[in-house]
């Protein structure tokens, strides 16, 4: 059984200490709040005493053999009891009997909590990063009344998430037509800092500066109204996800053996997005260009000039927000016959790091832009990416570009994040398919690029203008002439400006005089598709297929899952 003992720690003698000999050996007589007085041996030099602690302590040897330290009482019986209980936990744990996470369910939540952002810090999450998982999971417990593992309940933290997302009950506005920071701040249960964000994110009026600041009545009802909506889901899913993830590094940690938290399911954002994107046009990205870098205003030491290469880096690259605030000079390789600027796995979110093609035009720009900087320093260093969604709000303010529209869902922002939905949907629109897009956005799946590429409803009619017609008989004189003339007037192999079909002849319509007539044609419409270079045509009449009448569904023998390609094509694989 392990032997209680106390740990020695070494003093400095206090002025003009009182000596004395105890049992053959000097010591220094001391005196308590109390007035009692003690003795405690002085150290082999005698310019020190020797101290000991007020608790036991006893040393152990775990399931895996390693020598512990433990902290007892006071009481020299209780810790000799405490040492023993813990030999008989280890041999339990040494037979199997004891589950090693037993002694985690007990430590307090928010121990864990620290160790978790000890580890996200250690994987090199950043400030933001460990700051908003750290807040999630405090809020979370705090709400819910956790204080240890055992405590934690999967359908509790539901009925957290359910009341987060009900909102808050109506708020009645004392009387009055303005009002102080403070006092709306106490009216919310929220700091006049954040009083003062809400106020500018969602530009409500405002009066004065500094103490003499002021709400207008209709700013407060405005804040108290997006109070009432409580959390989006988004967010929601934001606490789902940061909370199992806590869970799973535990389980992981040998924490615990199984996670409390894996019934809980993430609600559907698509049910109610606050913050919609939408892609900037063509038309509109030149006039902010132009606007941005004629504008004389600074925004935290970006001038106009700057912001204009940033917002041109943004629109034909897809950089998120961080990444441009981290790239140097020496990311780029503009002396090549095409440019490209290397994203570290530091900056890129998938951790894997990606060289980008730049257009040439872009890489022009960049040339004279960033001749004379230095070559470690970041382009566009600063606290602007803070605050990135203002800076390019006042730039579309100024030339008059709406930050937000109405879309068919609601309302869509502007913001710097647009301009990587604006770059996708571009490329979408310019014919790139969209396995090519997942790699140029770096994203993981081709659903979350095609959430990026957005199709308006000029696409959609474009796209169903090029069916086939289903009324009219081709059998039919009259029809057969107003066919002729349509395939005379209009271009079969042209598409609706907007319309991404892939290809620009990727769907053409295929006929009996195109196909076969010309030897040259058949022979390199036969070679195949894996020796042609990028770009060339996919969609072409094979030597093996037999070529029907345009408008005419033809048998397709076999299973009855089997199918013919779409009438487009104009032929059929036999």
């Amino acid at each position: 059984m392990p032997k209680p003992f106390k740990i020695v720690s070494t003093r400095q003698l206090p002025p003009n200490p009182e000596i004395v000999n105890h049992q053959g050996k000097p010591h220094i007589r001391l005196k308590d709040n109390r007035g009692r007085s003690t003795l405690f041996p002085l150290s082999q030099n005698q310019r020190s005493y020797l101290r000991p602690s007020k608790c036991w302590y006893f040393e152990f040897r775990d399931a895996q053999g390693v020598i512990r330290r433990k902290k007892g009482f006071t009481d020299f019986a209780a810790t000799q009891q405490l040492a023993l209980d813990e030999a008989k936990r280890v041999e339990r744990m040494r037979s199997g009997i004891l589950d090693p996470t037993q002694e985690h369910l007990c430590r307090p939540l928010s121990h864990h909590v620290q160790e978790f952002r000890d580890h996200l810090e250690a994987k090199g999450r950043s400030v933001e990063y460990v700051r908003l998982a750290v807040s999630r999971l405090t809020i979370l417990f705090d709400a819910a009344g956790f204080v240890s593992v055992a405590d934690v309940s999967a359908s509790r933290i539901n009925e957290i998430l359910n009341a987060m997302r009900r909102g808050h009950a109506a708020i009645e506005i004392p009387i009055g037509e303005s009002f102080a920071p403070g006092e709306i701040a106490r009216l919310l249960g929220i700091t006049p800092t954040a009083v003062s964000m809400l106020v500018r994110r969602h530009q409500l009026p405002a009066t004065g500066n500094g103490k003499a600041r002021r709400y207008p009545r209709s700013t407060v009802e405005a804040l108290i109204r997006n109070r009432g909506k409580g959390t989006s889901p988004q967010t929601l899913a934001h606490y789902v996800t940061t909370v199992k993830s806590f869970f799973r590094w535990m389980v992981r940690d040998r924490r615990l053996g199984i996670s409390p938290v894996d019934t809980l399911v993430p609600p559907d954002a698509r049910a109610d997005v606050r913050h919609a994107r939408r892609e900037l046009t063509m038309d509109e990205l030149r006039k902010l260009l132009m606007g941005t870098r004629a504008s004389p205003r600074l925004f935290r030491g970006l001038s106009g000039q700057d912001r204009y290469v940033l917002y041109l880096m943004a629109a034909t690259t897809g950089f998120r927000v961080r990444a441009l605030a981290g790239l140097t000079v020496a990311d780029f390789r503009l002396d090549q016959a095409v440019g490209s600027v290397t994203l570290g796995a530091k900056l890129d979110k998938s951790k894997r790091g990606k060289v980008q093609p730049i257009p040439a035009d872009v890489a022009q720009e960049l040339r004279r832009f960033l001749s004379g900087k230095p070559l470690g320093t970041p382009i566009w260093g600063g606290t602007w990416h803070r605050k990135a969604a203002e800076m390019i709000r006042a730039d579309l303010a100024a030339v008059g570009i709406p930050y937000s529209v109405n879309g068919p869902n609601g309302p869509e922002f502007a913001d710097f994040h647009a301009l990587r939905h604006s770059y996708l949907t571009l490329g979408g629109r310019s014919g790139i398919d969209l396995r090519t897009l997942q790699e140029l956005a770096g994203h993981s799946t081709p659903s979350l690029t095609a959430r990026y590429s957005h199709r308006r409803f000029d696409d959609l009619a474009g796209a169903v203008a090029k069916l086939p017609s289903l009324t009219n008989d081709p059998d039919d004189p009259a029809n057969q002439a107003s066919m002729s003339e349509s395939r005379e007037t209009e271009p079969r192999s042209g598409v609706v400006p907007g319309v991404v079909t892939g290809s620009i002849a990727m769907h053409s319509m295929a006929s009996i005089d195109e196909v076969g007539s010309d030897p040259s044609v058949r022979g390199e419409l036969t070679q195949p598709h894996e020796t042609k270079q990028p770009g060339a045509k996919l969609h072409q009449v094979a030597s093996n297929c037999n070529v029907h009448p345009i408008g005419f569904e033809p048998i397709t023998f076999g299973s009855v899952d089997r199918c013919s390609i779409q009438l487009s094509y104009g032929c059929v694989w036999d």
